[in-house]
């Protein structure tokens, strides 16, 4: 990666605009990866620390695995440019790649995984994941074996369309953000959502 590409990530990494329901079964996790969300530096570190704590203790909970990946991320958008910016880069979509194929069939994990990867840079590549696994959640939620909230639904219709608008499909996106806006499950996702419709 060159280093007009590490400048790039620094100005283009941003959070995924999800603030998905099945957030760690611990508050204080959870509240601070939320604010790490919102940009707290400080928070995605102590966030990282505590979700490094519990991997550590349950090795096999892949939400909470997907979760630090995703912090990763987080922690790279708030690094100065260098290396320690690409390697917190590659560690989080490592550690959500492994959580993913460790829990294949567990929709809240895809569900986080295919959101951060969508809000990370065009130019790192991982958007066709992000696309390729938000199709494979709507189908499994349209034939009834993706197990999600009403709200991590509506947050999936609003990334996969977002996703096919990128993509240059408009009656695609259209669709879905009309079945996630019909969701109403939360205020703010219907809010984003309508405010998507309309732009197109």
């Amino acid at each position: 990666m060159t280093l007009l590409s590490v400048a790039l990530l620094g100005a283009a990494l941003v959070a995924p605009g999800a603030l998905l329901q099945a957030t760690p079964a611990d508050s204080a996790i959870a509240d601070l990866y939320g604010r790490g969300l919102r940009g707290d530096e400080q928070a995605v570190v102590d966030c990282i620390s505590a979700l490094e704590a519990k991997v550590a203790i349950q090795p096999n909970d892949q939400l909470a695995r997907v979760y630090l990946g995703s912090a990763w991320t987080l922690r790279s958008r708030d690094l100065p440019i260098g290396p320690g910016k690409l390697s917190a880069l590659r560690r989080g979509v490592s550690l959500m790649d492994e959580a993913a194929a460790a829990a294949p069939n567990d929709g809240d994990v895809l569900l986080l995984r295919a959101v951060t990867n969508e809000a990370l840079p065009a130019f790192l590549g991982r958007r066709k994941v992000a696309r390729a696994q938000l199709d494979e959640l709507l189908s499994r939620l349209e034939k009834g074996s993706a197990k999600l909230k009403p709200s991590d639904q509506q947050l999936l219709y609003l990334n996969a369309g977002e996703a096919a608008q990128r993509a240059g499909d408009k009656e695609r996106a259209l669709a879905l953000w009309r079945r996630g806006a019909a969701l109403k499950a939360d205020a703010k996702l219907t809010e984003e959502i309508t405010a998507a419709l309309a732009q197109l």
